[in-house]
């Protein structure tokens, strides 16, 4: 992994891959024995090719703290089954050879999970259990219910909630989190896709629970390139692990936010967005 002295703020890292021979080690492991499983320790993404393709299992511990020695073991010797999700996307190694000038989060393949087009190693919300889990919404999702106005939902009058029933189908008992995320199909500069609620639970083996997820304001809002954050009309698609739902916005942009009308123009005569 890494630490505090190769990543930080105002210490950036010009490589992503395992500095050192930390590879090298994992593939000579690798050649004596088979079953190994790698922890990673880490707090920004590592360019893991060859583990994530050659290595039968990883555990990705990030900076654990105090308690992180017991937490990887018991993780280990099956006490607990693993229940995280991934809180970045993990690029491949050639993701850094871009400029980072261009602050834009559509540059060439986008960064973060909301923009990123190329192939990753593992996404954003990436999670694995020693169980199994079934997911079923946990009632008819009929059009009606599905069309909601700009303004209702801009003004806290209506609120879009979805309801999953969680099935624990597996022999083991675990905790889930449950991921929701919205994408505006209509909207040429809106995110691939982005999280809008969560939901988490521990599940015995067999146990069923419901998790209630809701669309807000800020899940449904979008920046334009004036800085100006609204809901818009049109249509939408949720997504809760396998299952999909189509969502309507209708009605007039209800505005969220807009930056103050500025005095002084460039020498084009457009206003610049700061």
């Amino acid at each position: 992994g890494i630490n505090t002295h190769i990543e930080g703020e105002g210490h950036d890292r010009t490589s992503i891959d395992l500095p050192g021979v930390q590879e090298q080690l994992i593939e000579a492991v690798m050649g004596a024995n088979k079953n190994t499983v790698v922890v990673l320790i880490n707090g920004g993404q590592l360019a893991i090719e060859w583990i994530s393709t050659n290595v039968p299992a990883i555990v990705e511990a990030l900076y654990p703290g105090e308690m992180g020695g017991d937490a990887v073991a018991n993780v280990l010797f099956g006490k607990v089954s693993p229940s995280g999700r991934l809180p970045y996307t993990m690029y491949p190694a050639n993701f850094v050879n871009r400029s980072f000038f261009n602050m834009d989060l559509r540059n060439e393949s986008g960064c973060t999970y909301r923009y990123y087009t190329g192939d990753a190693l593992y996404s954003f919300g990436h999670g694995m259990s020693y169980t199994t889990f079934d997911y079923k919404w946990s009632a008819d999702l009929s059009t009606s219910q599905l069309s909601f106005d700009a303004g209702r939902v801009g003004r806290q009058e209506d609120a879009i909630n979805y309801t999953v029933v969680v099935t624990n189908t597996g022999k083991v008992d675990s905790d889930v989190s449950v991921l929701g995320f919205i994408t505006a199909q209509e909207q040429p500069d809106a995110p691939l896709k982005e999280l809008f609620d969560f939901g988490r639970v521990h599940l015995a083996a067999g146990e069923s629970a419901t998790v209630h997820l809701t669309v807000g304001p800020s899940g449904l809002s979008l920046v334009d390139e004036y800085g100006v954050e609204a809901i818009r009309a049109g249509h939408y698609k949720i997504q809760v692990e396998d299952l999909s739902a189509d969502l309507e916005i209708t009605g007039e942009d209800h505005v969220i936010f807009s930056l103050p009308e500025m005095k002084h123009k460039n020498a084009l005569g457009h206003v610049p967005v700061v």
